[in-house]
């Protein structure tokens, strides 16, 4: 029987809780990080929800270690748009998580940092994270890696 990412135990859990219940970005209009995201990627609302989810679980899986950890395409548009926000350096790095993460970090092997990031998903969470949202790494291997800078949000690496 698969445990729902939501029932298992991280190993920081004081980390994971800081993480989840962490403010994002709202928009001057109002509008929630996850509405902001249905709009910058065509998901639904409720698909939105979970990608905000997953990128707050990459958060976590990257504050874990100084191992570089790669993140799937949809998870990287979700960095992108919160990294751009003055409050990510020191609001949510430094605060929330306890030191910088830096948004597209150079990584000399991206298919093996990104096998090893769903590795550590699996074994924080109890569960392989959603293929909808990250693809199997043996998927990215085929696929070119292009360094993501906040002007270049691709939707499938």
């Amino acid at each position: 029987m698969m445990i729902h990412p939501e029932h298992c135990s991280p190993t920081r859990p004081s980390l994971w809780y800081r993480i989840r219940g962490a403010h994002l970005p709202v928009e001057r209009d109002g509008r929630s990080f996850a509405e902001h995201l249905a709009e910058i990627t065509g998901l639904s609302p409720a698909a939105a929800l979970r990608l905000e989810l997953e990128y707050r679980r990459f958060l976590y899986l990257a504050a874990l270690t100084s191992a570089p950890r790669v993140p799937p395409g949809l998870v990287r548009v979700a960095w992108s748009y919160h990294a751009e926000h003055e409050g990510y350096g020191k609001e949510f790095c430094d605060w929330i998580i306890g030191r910088r993460l830096t948004f597209a970090p150079t990584v000399e092997a991206p298919a093996r940092a990104y096998a090893e990031t769903v590795a550590a998903y699996l074994q924080e969470f109890g569960a392989e994270p959603p293929a909808e949202v990250w693809p199997a790494p043996d998927a990215l291997a085929t696929l070119p890696f292009r360094p993501m800078t906040p002007a270049c949000a691709p939707l499938h690496v």
